[in-house]
């Protein structure tokens, strides 16, 4: 720590955490295995962000009782997945270096419709209630 001038210029550590007037943890900032790591705590004392950036890239992930959204930037590209209220998988997105992509699911998480582009044009797929294929666009 380093008390140069007027205020404390540097603080190192491994782990910070905020805390509320109640002693209730609202944030923590901390140096995981793969990397820095920040999540800010709701007043149910769940995460409702979190920011990491890994070995793979970074992560951006959002969520409320209502569902969640996760943004990863990875080496291959971008992807975001939105889930429900019970954490099932409805939609997602890919932005990748050989495709890019859209994939819908049902209440069950499973696949039930996917769009794609890559070099060799659209594809566009429905699933049935099991993730068969159904259906492909001639």
């Amino acid at each position: 720590m380093s008390n140069e001038g007027s205020g404390v210029k540097e603080i190192r550590a491994n782990r910070f955490i905020l805390e509320d007037e109640n002693g209730k943890t609202r944030a923590e900032i901390s140096m995981e295995k793969d990397g820095p790591c920040l999540h800010l705590f709701g007043e149910n004392d769940k995460v409702c962000l979190g920011l990491t950036v890994g070995k793979d890239g970074p992560c951006l992930m959002l969520r409320d009782e209502n569902g969640s959204a996760y943004l990863n930037v990875l080496k291959e590209g971008t992807t975001l997945w939105l889930s429900d209220k019970n954490g099932k998988s409805r939609a997602g997105f890919a932005v990748l270096e050989e495709w890019t992509g859209l994939g819908l699911c049902d209440e069950n998480g499973n696949k039930r419709a996917g769009l794609s582009v890559d070099k060799d044009g659209p594809d566009l797929r429905l699933f049935d209630k099991n993730s068969r294929p159904i259906w492909r666009a001639p």
